[in-house]
């Protein structure tokens, strides 16, 4: 494989930090397990508490809109470029289409990531498109195409989840027309414990296999409140049917909140952005 002389090359002995950090995080995980069985998170969340979001919008000015969001350590950059002709297309297409790229840093997990996209990257990429397809005004872009990227600069849990968050964001910022702002939540269950927006070993052990039928696993679910419409719905694990409505409306509820902090967001962009106009129109005045 060819050489990229626009990468950092590390000399040929070098052993990756994260390796290290291999006892430390099983160890970690056992004080994870012993937290849980006390009905305590070890970060000291409620178990239906989500994790404190900061959220900059604006940030890529090449782009027509780019939101940089962090969900505890997950940190996540969106770019969303003009709509634009689809190449090579033959037929007219009545609706617009929406081309995602999902991709992770070679740093931001524990084993160092590929340069290359990989089956998780295509999945997550899958996952994506037909979670904003839903909220985006495609009729308006008639054989158009728009342009999305999502780049994870680090991975703690909750990443496609904190994606989609982060390309509504981008998506608002670049004045798409879109029918509602759409919002994702993560779920976690472990021993039939709910643990709402797990971090990343959270999610490693609601994967893991437990002892006897009880439910573990990981949910997504994407959603516009003015709609109350489920865009998007991706599960992992072995849970009961009858538990289905409560993981669902627990999902929905954490939605709901995070719609009234976008608003909040939008609202202040807003008022930023007509402030500094006023403001440049007075000077020149």
């Amino acid at each position: 494989m060819p050489t990229n002389v626009y990468r950092v090359q590390g000399p040929d002995g070098t052993i990756p930090y994260q390796q290290f950090l291999i006892p430390k995080r099983a160890k970690h995980l056992n004080d994870i397990v012993s937290s849980l069985k006390k009905n305590i998170r070890h970060d000291g969340r409620d178990f239906l508490a989500h994790r404190k979001l900061c959220v900059k919008t604006g940030i890529i000015t090449q782009a027509k809109g780019s939101a940089y969001v962090e969900c505890g350590h997950t940190k996540v950059v969106c770019s969303v470029f003009d709509p634009k002709e689809v190449p090579n297309k033959v037929e007219y297409a009545k609706t617009g289409e929406l081309q995602c790229e999902f991709k992770f840093t070679t740093f931001s997990c524990l084993q160092r990531r590929g340069y290359t996209r990989d089956s998780e990257e295509r999945q997550l990429c899958n996952e994506l498109r037909r979670a904003l397809e839903p909220a985006i005004c495609r009729g308006e872009f008639a054989n158009f195409e728009i342009q999305i990227n999502v780049l994870v600069l680090e991975n703690d849990g909750s990443v496609l989840a904190t994606a989609i968050n982060a390309a509504g964001f981008a998506l608002v910022d670049g004045c798409i027309p879109m029918y509602d702002v759409i919002t994702a939540s993560t779920l976690g269950i472990y021993e039939n414990k709910i643990l709402v927006d797990p971090t990343y070993n959270e999610e490693s052990l609601c994967l893991s296999r437990v002892i006897g039928e009880q439910n573990h696993g990981i949910i997504m679910l994407s959603y516009m409140k003015n709609l109350q419409q489920i865009t998007e719905f991706s599960q992992n694990g072995s849970m009961g049917v009858n538990m289905f409505p409560e993981y669902v409306q627990i999902l929905i509820d954490q939605n709901c909140k995070l719609y009234s902090m976008v608003l909040y967001n939008v609202r202040n962009n807003v008022y930023e952005h007509f402030n500094e106009e006023f403001i440049e129109c007075k000077e020149k005045s």
